[in-house]
């Protein structure tokens, strides 16, 4: 998360309080705690359950000797302590409370895209209008907020904080797609070096990837970006919303009931169009690979009573899951049809991912941004059926390219498979390398005979480097 958080206990009336300190990394630095600071005073006016901030610093001149925030430890317990015996009655009592808390976010009329922020922490030339100039503001709540640069961290990774990038407010959905896009080219364009992707990947694309073959492929996405959101600002689809960033069982708390009683980390939080922030949190996610035809409730297996007593607990962790997502999407429909209608666009996964990774940085895939980019060329007539204005699609690739694109994704896309298996079996090790302090050691020996067991299966010393110089998990040189 980019921050060290340590409790504090307390006399008088508080019970115990958080001071979070950003870790070195964080960046950026100054913007990242006066956003959190200022996102989190204006949720909390809007009656979401966050933690309340008693002193903060945004700047490492002071007796600490650096940016922290002291807030209100959350109440309630951690959803993740109880997020798999929770009972029928509980899971309508989470899924309600949590739809209302985003109905609440989704009905806040914010005028532009970045993020929140007082007034008073930014200079004129960095400040948007908090709301669309016709609501009435009745709280006053534009005196004191207002949108402004993003604190997305991959606006600021490493050498991205000395390019000259729109980092935001943007006022226009356009502006924001081009950014993303921009931003990626930019940096390979200046910083992209030829890289060999990581095992087991590197025996689909052999040897070193030139950037330059990204750098096109993001020309391509620049070229289709203008199309990607509705053309009319005023679009429901494009309303700017904000969203918590990394919402997962940890960082929401419950009460005894089991009603959302706080959520927390709101570090890098940012206003995007809805389209693009649109989907069920982690916890409410489809378990099966595709969408249910309609809306009628999961049932447990016709066969379920016969079922071998392992059986049935796979039967039972499934079945709480669809329920999950049945209630999420229910709820929605009854109590959030903004968010509702967003989710039945027919091509949201599709813009999605594509957007998704035209922002992810060089690394020497070219598999996946490519492959977004032909089923969004592959759609060009859905995308064009409510523009007022329809065009051809501005770019495409050579159909004799497409056919052996597609034999090489269809291998990529099972080594993707097996390396997320591999995460799982290493207590679910993050993108970034996380892992639990506790469990450290023992994913540290797991992965090292995961590593092992691959080379002993190599057929030849070419197999053997392919492993050991390549291995999705370990030691690298940062590329940022």
């Amino acid at each position: 998360m980019g921050v060290c958080i340590a409790q504090i206990k307390l006399e008088k009336d508080i019970d115990a309080i958080i001071a979070k300190i950003p870790y070195s990394i964080a960046v950026p630095k100054q913007f990242t705690t006066e956003s959190e600071v200022g996102t989190l005073d204006f949720l909390h006016s809007k009656g979401i359950p966050v933690p309340r901030v008693y002193a903060w610093s945004s700047k490492p001149d002071n007796d600490v000797g650096n940016e922290y925030i002291i807030m209100e430890k959350a109440p309630g317990k951690p959803l993740g302590k109880c997020w798999f015996n929770l009972t029928p009655k509980e899971r309508v009592h989470l899924v309600t409370s949590y739809v209302e808390i985003e109905r609440k976010l989704f009905s806040l009329p914010f005028g532009s895209y970045g993020s929140l922020y007082y007034k008073a922490s930014l200079p004129q030339h960095l400040q948007a209008d908090l709301y669309t100039t016709e609501m009435p503001d009745d709280s006053g709540d534009a005196s004191r907020f207002c949108i402004g640069p993003t604190v997305d961290y991959m606006f600021w990774r490493g050498k991205r904080a000395q390019l000259e990038l729109n980092r935001g407010p943007w006022r226009n959905q356009l502006d924001y797609l081009h950014s993303i896009g921009f931003r990626e080219k930019e940096w390979t364009r200046k910083f992209g070096k030829p890289q060999t992707n990581e095992f087991p990947h590197n025996n689909m694309l052999k040897g070193e990837i030139a950037p330059e073959i990204y750098i096109d492929l993001l020309d391509k996405y620049l070229s289709v970006a203008p199309y990607l959101l509705p053309e009319d600002r005023g679009n429901p689809l494009n309303q700017p919303t904000l969203r918590h960033p990394d919402l997962n069982p940890t960082n929401i708390y419950v009460s005894d009931s089991c009603d959302v009683s706080c959520i927390i980390d709101w570090q890098h939080t940012t206003i995007l169009p809805l389209l693009l922030t649109a989907g069920n949190p982690p916890q409410f996610e489809n378990p099966d690979p595709e969408p249910p035809k309609g809306y009628n409730k999961p049932t447990l297996p016709e066969n379920y009573e016969s079922l071998e007593p392992q059986e049935k607990s796979q039967a039972d962790e499934l079945y709480r899951r669809r329920m999950l997502f049945h209630l999420y999407v229910i709820f929605n429909a009854k109590d959030n049809k903004p968010h509702f209608n967003a989710l039945r666009y027919p091509l949201l996964a599709l813009l999605q991912h594509l957007v998704d990774r035209a922002g992810r940085p060089w690394s020497g895939n070219i598999i996946t941004l490519k492959g977004a980019l032909l089923r969004v060329i592959g759609s060009w007539d859905t995308l064009m059926a409510e523009r007022l204005k329809k065009v051809s699609c501005p770019v495409s690739i050579d159909a004799d390219d497409v056919q052996e694109f597609y034999s090489i994704e269809d291998n990529w896309i099972k080594a993707n498979i097996l390396v997320e298996h591999w995460r799982s079996v290493l207590d679910d090790l993050g993108q970034d390398g996380w892992v639990r302090n506790e469990s450290y050691e023992k994913v540290e020996e797991m992965n090292w005979r995961l590593k092992k067991e691959w080379v002993d299966q190599a057929e030849d010393e070419e197999d053997v480097l392919s492993v050991q110089q390549f291995w999705p998990f370990q030691d690298h040189e940062e590329l940022d």
